[in-house]
């Protein structure tokens, strides 16, 4: 019996020893790891900022409230978890979106923003989805459009501070250029705020991403988006501050994304055509 024991004792012992020693194998945690990578503004969150009324892209579940949804913000999502850390989704007015990454309360801004060389002077920029301007307007007028000069004297809303707003003033200029009536061009914060001026007449649409319209189109019996005025060769893109820590690693955790399979697979759970997602090497312009 007392050889035995001593056997048990010692298997014992041993075991005890190998779980020590299989534990101290395994990597230590990085000190301050669960904090995230480097250039967060706020330790372990990951801020990302949003202007919403933009399905599928970014908006509120249950229209007006309930959780911030949309490809663009379950990507962000994705993005944080990889840099293993949370998401935070803060709402903004559009316009507010890049002050908001120079003065720190963003880390990330993912809205539905193109990519263009203005916004590439203040910030860092990874395309992620393809698309171009687009405009929804009243069934009665959508039929008589066909080419951008029959936009002249239309009023149309856009969300300021966008592209979309840009390209529809530059219609109104070539308009009056040829001496036709310029457009009346509305700002709003987001462009679906307009739709009850556009149901009441006194908008007769709105101008926005080819993404957006066809989800107002599809939604809205009396409105059809017009496609063709405007080429589909602008990206969305995901943006962090010129030059800050963050951003090369928020860029590696995108182009993981995409290389995956992630976002292409949320585009389709969003309405969005797959295709649309950007490639790793791809150029906004």
């Amino acid at each position: 019996m007392g050889n035995q024991l001593k056997s048990v004792l010692g298997l014992t012992a041993a075991l005890g020893l190998a779980v020590t020693l299989s534990a101290c194998s395994q990597a230590a945690p990085e000190p301050g790891a669960a904090d995230g990578p480097a250039g967060l503004h706020e330790a372990g969150t990951l801020n990302d900022c949003v202007a919403l009324s933009y399905e599928p892209l970014e908006y509120y579940e249950n229209g007006t409230s309930g959780e911030v949804i949309g490809w663009d913000v379950d990507a962000a999502r994705e993005v944080g978890k990889l840099l293993g850390v949370e998401t935070k989704v803060n709402v903004m007015d559009f316009d507010g979106l890049i002050p908001g990454l120079q003065s720190g309360k963003c880390d990330l801004v993912w809205s539905g923003m193109y990519v263009n060389e203005q916004r590439v002077q203040v910030t860092d920029a990874v395309p992620v989805l393809q698309t171009g301007t687009q405009v929804v307007l009243r069934k009665e007028i959508a039929g008589k459009v066909t080419e951008q000069l029959d936009l002249c004297g239309l009023r149309l809303a856009a969300q300021t501070g966008s592209e979309d707003e840009a390209h529809v003033k530059e219609v109104s200029e070539k308009c009056v250029a040829e001496g036709k009536p310029e457009l009346a061009i509305t700002g709003y914060p987001g462009s679906v705020d307009a739709i009850p001026a556009i149901r009441s007449g006194k908008l007769d649409g709105l101008a926005d991403t080819s993404v957006l319209a066809a989800t107002l189109a599809t939604k809205n019996d009396d409105l059809t988006a017009v496609a063709g005025l405007f080429p589909a060769d602008y990206w969305f893109g995901a943006f962090t501050d010129k030059g800050s820590e963050i951003s090369p690693e928020i860029e590696k955790a995108i182009h993981t994304l995409i290389e995956n399979g992630t976002l292409a697979k949320l585009a389709e759970e969003y309405g969005l055509n797959p295709d649309d997602v950007a490639k790793v090497d791809t150029k906004a312009f």
